[in-house]
């Protein structure tokens, strides 16, 4: 059985990002592209901060956007956390023992997937400890520094294989046969 195939992506606000670190893309343009080549269903939105990822947050934890089997967190990010963009110091950074608090089950039974730099470097413990404590059905993303070009091209590669494939493992063995370099190069994990 093929899983559920709608997207919810959450995607920081580029645009307060210090210009030698701008992002030139977004991925909405990705979005509309899976949604038309894989007849998924999307939902996109901006946030800056921690408010804002909040009410989304709760807002796409209602019983009608169960169909949405994926949540795609676009934001900067570091060992274990991301950045929010429109935060000052050290309120930027959201750790993932801050994010599966806020979570409140909205990640339960999904795939997450940070498109983000690091989130995923660092101890395996805290990640499974994530994955547990929120209920994702997996968390993937990256343990380094990515290319905004060659991590939306692994994205789109990877959602498509979500919706292709009926086991983790199918997913898992796709992308290692055809995008193992792009993995390779990216530090691109699923957990």
């Amino acid at each position: 059985m093929k899983h559920k195939n709608g997207i919810i992506c959450l995607e920081t606000e580029w645009e307060h990002t210090v210009k030698k670190n701008k992002r030139l893309i977004n991925t909405k343009p990705l979005l509309e592209f899976l949604e038309k080549s894989s007849g998924c269903e999307i939902i996109y939105r901006r946030v800056a901060t921690k408010k804002e990822l909040q009410y989304y947050l709760k807002r796409f934890n209602l019983a009608k956007y169960n169909d949405y089997f994926i949540i795609y967190l676009s934001f900067h990010g570091n060992t274990h956390s991301i950045f929010l963009e429109g935060e000052k110091g050290n309120d930027a950074i959201l750790t993932l023992s801050e994010l599966a608090n806020m979570a409140d089950g909205i990640f339960r039974d999904r795939f997450v997937h940070f498109s983000s730099c690091r989130t995923l470097l660092g101890s395996e413990k805290d990640l499974e400890d994530f994955k547990i404590k929120t209920g994702a059905k997996h968390i993937s993303g990256y343990t380094k520094s990515v290319d905004g070009i060659l991590s939306a091209i692994n994205d789109i590669a990877y959602f498509d294989r979500i919706f292709n494939y009926a086991t983790i493992k199918g997913v898992a063995s796709a992308m290692d046969k055809l995008y193992s370099g792009l993995g390779k190069e990216l530090g691109f994990k699923i957990i």
